[in-house]
């Protein structure tokens, strides 16, 4: 049963709810916020991965898949998606042929200087009125959160958010 979030129902009731409810609801406002900022950039929701990319330099593909929490497929795809707008390139790596090192392409760089400066001022502005103290709390709990359900049981899902019909 959804929960209709209105003036009428108390912030304090909603602390009953799963928190996974709180933390879906921030995901599909900061993905909008998100997809709406760079529209103009002409590349789908790769924002992510081709910062994630320019930020650690040669990265295996099969790493990059791991610390994005993506599967194997998907990272194909998006890397193809990447690679054929030429943003990024697949290079073999030198020391285990059959891996590949995804590298960004000078294209690139224009498009990670606008990504990086729409990320700062989106978290500028979903941590306004926030303490550079709160701010580190804040991660710390996730963290904390993170590794707690970490240890439950669980079924591997994955989230597609994809842009509401009007």
């Amino acid at each position: 049963m959804a929960i209709k979030k209105d003036k009428e129902i108390s912030p304090k009731l909603l602390s009953d709810t799963p928190l996974a409810f709180h933390l879906n609801e921030l995901s599909k406002k900061y993905y909008g916020a998100v997809s709406k900022h760079f529209e103009q950039l002409d590349m789908e929701r790769n924002y992510f991965v081709l910062n994630f990319i320019s930020k650690h330099k040669n990265i295996k593909q099969q790493s990059l898949a791991n610390l994005l929490n993506m599967d194997k497929t998907r990272m194909v795809h998006v890397i193809d998606y990447l690679s054929e707008k030429g943003l990024v390139k697949r290079e073999q790596n030198t020391e285990d042929r059959r891996e590949q090192n995804i590298v960004i392409t000078k294209k690139a760089d224009k498009y990670i200087e606008k990504i990086s400066m729409g990320f700062n001022e989106l978290n500028k502005t979903a941590f306004k009125g926030f303490t550079k103290t709160e701010q580190q709390l804040f991660f710390s709990m996730l963290e904390k959160i993170d590794a707690n359900v970490s240890l439950l049981p669980t079924e591997k899902y994955s989230l597609k958010f994809v842009k509401a019909k009007k």
